[in-house]
């Protein structure tokens, strides 16, 4: 069963790779979303994917890019919308 998550990565995620980083992982576990930066300073991304897929991608995220540091993710389901891909938005 395919689930979409809505995920926020606070912490230093912002000019350390975070979010190619996160892309490259989606890639890897073949999970469809995108991710961008907010405002705010943190990372925003949606995905979808099985649970298992998605549990060992929110490992990474707590994880993250070699420079980063992250402090705190929010994580809530959502409805499924049907991504084809996985891309970094501007």
């Amino acid at each position: 069963m395919i689930i979409h998550l809505n995920i926020k990565v606070n912490g230093k995620v912002q000019g350390v790779g975070y979010r190619n980083f996160a892309q490259r992982m989606a890639n890897e576990l073949s999970i469809k979303g995108f991710c961008k930066n907010k405002s705010d300073g943190s990372v925003y991304i949606e995905i979808e994917t099985t649970q298992m897929r998605a549990d060992q991608y929110l490992e990474w995220c707590y994880r993250g890019s070699v420079m980063a540091k992250v402090s705190k993710i929010d994580v809530e389901p959502a409805s499924v919308v049907g991504f084809n891909n996985f891309e970094i938005k501007r």
